[in-house]
């Protein structure tokens, strides 16, 4: 049985990565999305970009920690009469393929989703983001903030006030928007089996940093999130949750590292009389090295560990402390101009529980096309040992920025 579940395995990774081989066989010469950032500063968007939008090098990086602003244009009037120079649209479409044991296999295109985005710096010292994501099912997400930048290019302080991606999709390691099409466990999933809470929600609330060189520290007081999980449905408590972390950009293609910890408290309900109370913490520490000019391209190692506590009645389940790692590897080829990438991820929620694991294998494809064009495809094999099921999928993406 083993043998057989591992020749499988094999098999998918093998099929989803030979369909991505074919795919370059057909393609066009690659090139860059063009959109509002890099019309305002008329360059190419891998300015700020690597390997592929929508993940930054080290200069998108300082360019959005500084509110959107080049170290020259530090406490400088700002022009917004063009609006080009600030809105941007982002479509996904997707072709997903899943066969989970017990449940029917599926196969199915899609509308993922439309998003607009309205950022930049305002005048000499603000700056603002929007990011309003419509999804196929209907679902709008906003995201949006007013930020502050004061002190010189190498220098200074910030704040952002609003709803808005806490660490994940901003930081190093994992943390920035990914590579690929999907990211890691430590961002997405849930990694307790008490508290619904993931480090990649989006919250209210208010975040100061200091920047100095190439390091960032960044705190942060927030509303936390709902019963459900949910960081933007309405705060139902008075209770805050806190987080630290700090940033540090090792080299121009951005090789870094980040150390997170989070502190929160959870109702199970809304309801005043009848709801409990948990308290949970969450230490995270990432990290990524870019090796240039290796095997014709760029080799990246990235990796990451959170340690995750919570304290709750022993009705909810009690305490529980839980263990999450992922490691990636991905391979630009400068050459053709793509990226293929591998990705483990474990998590163990309960670490005094037996049984309670999931494993992740994640393989990849990507690819920048014609302007504004992006191609991604990924496979995926999920085991847990809950239920002893292993799930399969295939996705496909093509992502247009203009």
């Amino acid at each position: 049985m083993e043998k057989r579940w591992l020749f499988r395995k094999v098999l998918w990774v093998f099929s989803v990565m030979a369909m991505a081989w074919l795919l370059e066989s057909f393609l066009p010469a690659p090139a860059q999305a063009i959109p509002a950032f890099a019309r305002k500063y008329n360059a190419d968007c891998s300015m700020c970009h690597y390997p592929n939008v929508p993940r930054l090098n080290s200069l998108g990086h300082e360019f959005r920690r500084a509110g959107f602003r080049m170290p020259d244009e530090f406490n400088k009037d700002q022009d917004i009469s063009k609006v080009g120079d600030f809105l941007s649209v982002r479509g996904r479409a997707r072709y997903d393929y899943r066969d989970r044991e017990g449940q029917a296999v599926t196969s199915e295109f899609q509308w993922h989703d439309t998003t607009f985005f309205y950022a930049g710096a305002l005048s000499k010292n603000f700056s603002s983001f929007a990011e309003l994501e419509w999804e196929a099912s209907d679902d709008i997400g906003l995201t949006a903030s007013i930020g502050g930048v004061f002190g010189k290019p190498d220098h200074y302080s910030t704040f952002r006030v609003g709803q808005f991606h806490t660490l994940s999709r901003v930081g190093f390691g994992g943390f920035d928007r990914p590579t690929g099409i999907s990211t890691p466990l430590i961002r997405d999933a849930q990694l307790t089996p008490v508290v619904e809470f993931t480090l990649g929600k989006d919250q209210r609330g208010l975040e100061l940093t200091h920047v100095f060189k190439k390091s960032r520290l960044i705190a942060q007081l927030l509303n936390g999130v709902d019963p459900n999980g949910s960081g933007t449905g309405g705060d139902t408590d008075t209770a805050k949750d806190y987080a630290i972390a700090f940033e540090h950009i090792c080299d121009e293609l951005a090789s870094g590292v980040s150390l997170i910890g989070y502190w929160g408290t959870w109702y199970d309900s809304p309801v005043v009389a009848t709801r409990q109370r948990a308290s949970f913490a969450r230490y995270a520490a990432t990290g990524n090295k870019i090796f240039p000019n290796l095997l014709g391209g760029n080799f990246e190692v990235m990796g990451g560990y959170v340690r995750s506590q919570d304290r709750a009645p022993s009705s909810l389940g009690g305490n529980v402390q839980g263990n999450t790692f992922f490691v990636e590897l991905e391979h630009y080829l400068e050459g053709p101009g793509f990226t293929v990438l591998g990705r483990y991820d474990f998590v163990d929620p309960d670490d005094s529980a037996a049984n309670d694991r999931t494993e992740k294998w994640t393989v990849g494809y990507v690819r920048a096309l014609q302007n504004y064009l992006r191609l991604a495809v990924e496979g995926d094999i999920t085991q847990k040992d809950s239920n002893e099921a292993t799930d399969y999928r295939a996705l496909g993406e093509l992502m247009v920025n203009f």
